[in-house]
């Protein structure tokens, strides 16, 4: 009896087991389908009554219909056959004015205008400033042009969204997302051997085929225009020559150095830069730039003044020695290149305001700019220039003797030799070492165009050389 009593529990635990076993698994796959149907449904009813990503696409799509009919697609051709680039572009006013890249358009001839609405138009050449990379062209067309709206704010702050337009790898009127990751950016492989730069950097995706587009804020207003990307070939280089596609950096040039640049390619068809007279410290370490505060705890950069040209523009406006610029015309001094940038965006005769500290205070100056003089200019050129050529030159008496060349880069690929004198480049001679550097650049050769070089050889035999960065 004893025996019975014991064995009778152990085959109710054993039933009570493999009835745990049978109907547990199913009774847990209930309850965590049950668990999984409610938290959907929750997720359902959140996305249902707050509708906060919904109002954010459709303000980025509402920047897309503001923005894509003032985008234009160019396609340029020059005297070669085969020779032609594309890019982006934006519509800047009722008069059929299109700004873009100069390394867009170089000096072709052929300009093809592509409108949002499928519209072409042929575009004509107004003007290229090939230092800070931007050209201007017009179109003839009675309807139908949306000037793009230009921020009023001189600088977007770094973190700020922004949303760059073009037309990458050849997909037309495209759009893309990133933020402002930067600001007053200086990229060594810049495409313009000496070029202006100060830079907004940003993370949204620029390829070839964006460049001339522009970076708009979340207002729908141009803040910049797409210039140059860095991938693992290039820092700096135009998207179309970088040899690679986005890698999370692109820059674009900022809206205060384009709109004094096209306001002049539009009037004069050319630019004249500015000079303010003074020197800095670009050489130091910090650059020359200075971080100076206020009372209230509040900062600003700027650029120290080291010595001051005397009658220049900045002495006759009162501008002292230790005197910290921090602002020109109200955009802020990041770095010496910005200061160098806006200055040279002024034409000589403009009156511009610059922002000093000084002795502790903020003081207001007003300087009328003088032209730029060529030896300054020649200092931004020459250097780099001769980097990319892969050639030392030497002053002669009207003449530039070839003094070192470097196997394979351009100069030795375009068959100059040691001991060559370069008396003209394009048919013209030059006075002197500023001037050659000068009209290297005016021609042309810094952008891609092939320049005719008049060389004497040391036994006063002459040829021409047919000279391009590259080849």
């Amino acid at each position: 009896m004893r025996r019975i009593e014991t064995i009778v529990p152990m085959m109710m635990l054993a039933v009570a087991a493999l009835l745990a076993l049978l109907i547990g698994p199913r009774m847990l796959r209930q309850y965590a389908v049950a668990e999984q149907t409610a938290r959907i449904e929750l997720a359902r009813n959140e996305l249902r009554d707050d509708d906060i990503l919904r109002r954010i696409d459709r303000a980025v799509a509402s920047i897309s219909d503001m923005v894509m009919p003032s985008i234009v697609h160019i396609e340029s051709s020059g005297r070669r056959r085969g020779a032609g680039s594309s890019g982006a572009g934006w519509v800047f006013d009722d008069s059929g004015h299109i700004v873009t890249n100069a390394h867009v358009v170089g000096r072709s001839r052929n300009i093809s205008v592509e409108f949002n609405d499928g519209t072409v138009a042929e575009g004509t050449l107004v003007g290229t400033d090939i230092y800070t990379d931007i050209a201007v062209v017009r179109v003839s067309r009675g309807d139908g042009l949306f000037p793009v709206m230009r921020s009023e704010t001189r600088l977007p702050r770094i973190g700020e969204r922004i949303f760059a337009f073009g037309s990458p790898f050849g997909f037309k009127f495209s759009m893309s997302e990133g933020i402002v990751s930067g600001l007053g950016r200086s990229t060594p492989g810049s495409s313009i051997p000496g070029g202006y730069t100060n830079y907004i950097q940003t993370d949204a995706a620029v390829n070839p085929g964006n460049s001339g587009g522009p970076l708009v804020n979340t207002d729908g207003h141009v803040v910049g225009m797409n210039v140059a990307i860095a991938t693992a070939q290039s820092i700096g280089a135009s998207p179309e020559d970088s040899g690679g596609d986005s890698a999370g950096i692109s820059f674009a040039i900022p809206l205060g150095t384009i709109e004094p640049i096209v306001g002049q390619l539009i009037e004069f068809g050319e630019v004249s830069r500015g000079y303010l007279g003074i020197r800095f410290g670009r050489g130091t370490q910090s650059g020359g730039v200075e971080r100076v505060r206020f009372e209230d705890g509040a900062s600003r950069t700027g650029v120290r003044v080291t010595d001051i040209v005397e009658t220049g523009p900045s002495d006759r406006a009162g501008m002292q020695i230790d005197d910290i610029i921090v602002a020109v015309e109200g955009s802020p001094i990041l770095t010496a290149e910005s200061l160098v940038s806006l200055i040279s965006s002024g034409r000589p005769g403009d009156s511009i305001a610059l922002d000093v500290w000084r002795s502790g205070r903020l003081e207001s100056l007003e300087v009328v700019l003088d032209p730029i003089v060529p030896e300054v200019l020649a200092q931004r050129l020459a250097g780099p220039t001769m980097v990319q050529l892969g050639a030392r030159f030497i002053a002669g008496d009207g003449q530039m003797v070839v003094g070192e060349l470097f196997n394979d880069f351009p100069a030795d690929l375009s068959g100059l030799n040691a001991g060559d004198r370069i008396v003209s480049i394009n048919g013209r001679g030059f006075p002197g070492w500023d001037e050659f550097f000068i009209r290297l650049a005016d021609e042309g050769l810094l952008s891609g165009s092939t320049v005719e070089l008049g060389v004497l050889n040391p036994d006063d035999e002459s040829r021409t050389v047919r000279l391009r960065m590259m080849p």
